[in-house]
């Protein structure tokens, strides 16, 4: 497992990354109805972190198919519904809908 966020994308990509983080989790709580707590954000932010090292880092997944499931993923741990990444070895990106 990679040691920190940093190890996982590079510094040119970090905005994007965050970005697509900050979505993931806005639509989340949107989905919620609930008001975002600064406890509440950084919980989600951590799920989004761990969602990103095992995807990126420990199954070798690209950035953009990462970002592309981020927020159905979040999604899942939310709600506490199993999952398992997505086992295809063809993947299409989306249509920059992050």
């Amino acid at each position: 497992m990679h040691n920190t966020f940093l190890d996982l994308v590079r510094q040119d990509q970090v905005a994007r990354v965050t970005l697509a983080i900050e979505r993931a989790i806005t639509r989340s709580f949107a989905e919620d109805g609930s008001r975002p707590t600064g406890d509440e954000v950084r919980r989600r932010f951590a799920l989004c972190e761990r969602l990103l090292r095992q995807l990126r880092g420990d199954l070798g997944w690209g950035l953009q198919r990462v970002l592309d499931h981020l927020p159905n993923y979040l999604r899942c741990e939310l709600d506490g519904v199993p999952w398992r990444p997505e086992a295809r070895t063809v993947w299409v990106p989306s249509d920059g809908e992050t």
